[in-house]
């Protein structure tokens, strides 16, 4: 296990992620803000979990290990359903990790893995935003004090919905031949539209934006809803036939270990 310069806490579960699972464990993967070096107030630890296999008593284990941490988020997947894996969301094996433990085959991605990145991406967001403005309002709340709760909660889903925002400018960097800018800074020092630094200021500037957005969120929710619209359009000139051009493929990518590297 590669452990110099982890945080104790980290060492820590990892080694009892390692004991606790012995066998049935594939490989450890941190990520995320922390592993970036860039973590905010509001971080969590992040790890990609892959199993051998997975039943109720793994799962049962996995529990026991993250009992009472509070910091941690977890995607665990078996070897099985990474063969599976859907066409959207294959970056996040490739890019941003530290790996911890064993070696594992991450599911290939392609230039329509990234649009397909995109589209869900765009989806999702645009949904958080007019479900927010059209339904969460805190004049539909019964009470003032579920108006609140209200219009805390759809800021911080808002804040995660930027903080997708991010992941598609970093994916979008792709569709140029470029490499993935790991960081918020590398992403940073490419963007040029004030609209797209706008969103990376959304996530930095979390702690310091929080209370107004609280107070209303409706100008983040329009903000983000036109990243949306406009990621729309971007895909639509990258798909032959939906636009007036389209940008060359990214070479080569389908042999890819977990760091990023070509095979």
């Amino acid at each position: 296990m590669k452990t110099r310069e982890l945080p104790a806490e980290v060492r820590e579960v990892a080694g009892a992620l390692i004991a606790t699972l012995g066998g049935d464990l594939r490989a450890l993967l941190w990520h995320g803000s922390f592993a970036r070096g860039e973590p905010g107030p509001e971080s969590d630890h992040d790890m990609i979990i892959v199993l051998r296999r997975i039943d109720d008593d793994l799962l049962l284990r996995l529990r026991d290990v993250f009992r009472g941490r509070g910091n941690w988020s977890t995607f665990v997947q078996s070897e099985d359903e990474l063969q599976q894996f859907p066409d959207a969301g294959r970056l996040q094996f490739h890019f941003g990790l530290v790996p911890l433990y064993g070696e594992f085959e991450p599911p290939p991605w392609t230039r329509e893995n990234v649009l397909a990145d995109l589209r869900r991406l765009a989806s999702d967001i645009s949904f958080q935003c007019r479900y927010r403005l059209l339904h969460k309002e805190p004049q539909h709340a019964a009470d003032s004090a579920l108006g609140g709760y209200q219009r805390m909660r759809s800021a911080r889903i808002l804040w995660y919905a930027a903080k997708m925002a991010v992941l598609a400018l970093k994916a979008r960097e792709l569709l140029s031949s470029r490499a993935y800018p790991e960081t918020r800074a590398d992403l940073r020092a490419r963007l040029s539209d004030p609209d797209d630094l706008a969103v990376v200021d959304t996530v930095e500037r979390w702690p310091e934006l929080r209370p107004a957005y609280e107070a209303d969120f409706t100008p983040l929710a329009l903000q983000l809803d036109a990243f949306a619209r406009r990621l729309v359009e971007y895909v639509g000139t990258r798909v032959p036939g939906l636009g007036s051009r389209e940008t060359p493929g990214v070479p080569g990518p389908e042999t890819r270990d977990p760091k990023g590297r070509r095979g």
